[in-house]
C-alpha cells in the first residue's frame, strides 16, 4: 500500500454480514478512485456466531490483505435502523435541529434516549409535498446496536471512523458508478442471506427503505428441504449456477421468487401510498443471491421496467496487482458504499 498506508491509514469498508465479512479498501485520487485490496472471510458456521468470532475473522480478513493500521467504515441495518421521510414548515438550520427530536418522537417506537438521531435535507422536492415544505429524510439507529457495531470494528485493533445505515452504503456506490442516472423513480435490491434490503431512489437520492425477510438462506433450506440438495450444492445455485435443466429446483426457486417479489411489491406499494404515483425507471440487483436463476425474469414480468445487476466497481480502476481484483461485483455493494466514506462526511 506504500506511501499512502505509511501517511494517511485508508477508510475500509466493513461489510459484517451474517455468514461472511467482506472488506473493501480505496484510494481517491485526482483521476477518481482505485482499488488497494478487497476480500471476503466466511464466519463459522452455525446460526449463533458470537460478536468475539466476527471480530477474529474481521481481524484476519484485515490482516491477509496487509490493512493492519485501517481505520474502519461499518453500518448497521434492519430492525435497528428507521428512515422515514418528513415534510416541515420552512424554518433555519438551528430550528430545525432543534424541531427534529420532537418529529423523531411520533414516528419511531423506541424512547428517544435509546437511538441516535440524524437527518438530511434531501435536494430535490417531492412532487407530493407543499411548494414550501422542507423535505427531510430522518434516520434513527438503535444505541445498543450501534455499539455493539463499534465494539465489533473496535475488537479487530482497528479504529472504527464512520457509522453508517447499509441502505446509504448502497445508495451511496450505486451514486458513485452510474453518476448520470437521474431515474424519476428506481429500486436498489440487495440480497443478502438472512434479508433484502429493498431501497427506492428518487432521482438517484434514497428516500425509503425497508429490509424484508426473504433472502439467500431462504433459497437454500427451501432447496435442501424440497429438492434434498446438501447446502454447498444449494448455495452454488443461488450465487448463479445453472440448475442443470432440473425442473424440481426450477420449481422451487420460482416459490421463493415470487414469496421475494410478492415483498418488493408490498414495499413499493407502501411507497407509492405516501408519494407521487410514478412508474418504476429500473430495478438493480445486488448481494450474494442476486444472480440466481430466474429471478431477474419474473421482476422484469412483475414490474415491466429494466432489470440489471449493480457494478460497484464500474468506476472504479481495479489494477491486475490489487488483491481481490477479480472479486464478484455484486456481492461487494456495501462495503464499496462504506469504503466511498470520509470521516465527518454526512
Amino acid at each position: 500500500m506504500g506511501l499512502v498506508s505509511a501517511f494517511r491509514p485508508p477508510i475500509v469498508g466493513l461489510d459484517l454480514g451474517s455468514h461472511a465479512v467482506k472488506a473493501v479498501a480505496l484510494r481517491k485520487s485526482r483521476r477518481g478512485w482505485t482499488l488497494l485490496a478487497a476480500g471476503e472471510a466466511a464466519l463459522p458456521p452455525g446460526d449463533r456466531v458470537t460478536q468475539e468470532q466476527v471480530s477474529e475473522t474481521a481481524a484476519a480478513l484485515l490482516d491477509t490483505l496487509g490493512l493492519r493500521r485501517a481505520h474502519i467504515a461499518a453500518a448497521v441495518s434492519g430492525q435497528a435502523v428507521i428512515v422515514k421521510r418528513l415534510a416541515l414548515p420552512p424554518m433555519g438550520q438551528k430550528e430545525l435541529a432543534e424541531a427534529i427530536p420532537w418529529e423523531a418522537e411520533q414516528y419511531i417506537p423506541f424512547a428517544l434516549a435509546d437511538v441516535q438521531l440524524d437527518y438530511q435535507v434531501l435536494n430535490g422536492q417531492a412532487a407530493a409535498l407543499p411548494a414550501d415544505a422542507l423535505d427531510i429524510l430522518l434516520v434513527a439507529a438503535r444505541r445498543d446496536r450501534a455499539d455493539e457495531r463499534v465494539a465489533t470494528v473496535t475488537a479487530t485493533g482497528r479504529r472504527p471512523a464512520v457509522l453508517d445505515v447499509e441502505a446509504f452504503a448502497l445508495a451511496n456506490a450505486y451514486e458513485v458508478n452510474y453518476p448520470h442516472r437521474a431515474d424519476a423513480v428506481s429500486a436498489l435490491i440487495h440480497i443478502g442471506r438472512n434479508a433484502t434490503i429493498v431501497c427506492v431512489l428518487e432521482q438517484g437520492q434514497l428516500v425509503f427503505t425497508r429490509d424484508v425477510a426473504v433472502g439467500g438462506a431462504t433459497y437454500v433450506t427451501a432447496l435442501e428441504r424440497e429438492v434434498g440438495l446438501d447446502p454447498v450444492g444449494a448455495r452454488r445455485i443461488i450465487h448463479g449456477q445453472k440448475g442443470n435443466g432440473d425442473s424440481a429446483v426450477a420449481g422451487v426457486l420460482r416459490e421463493v421468487h415470487l414469496q421475494l417479489i410478492l415483498e418488493i411489491r408490498k414495499t413499493l406499494d407502501f411507497y407509492w401510498s405516501t408519494a407521487n404515483p410514478t412508474a418504476l425507471a429500473r430495478i438493480v440487483l445486488s448481494g450474494g443471491a442476486c444472480r440466481v436463476e430466474g429471478l431477474s425474469a419474473l421482476l422484469d414480468d412483475e414490474f415491466q421496467t429494466t432489470v440489471e445487476w449493480c457494478d460497484p466497481f464500474r468506476q472504479i480502476a481495479r489494477p491486475s496487482r490489487a488483491i481481490g481484483a477479480d472479486l464478484d461485483g455484486p456481492a461487494f455493494a456495501v462495503a464499496v458504499g462504506l469504503a466511498l466514506r470520509r470521516e465527518n462526511d454526512r
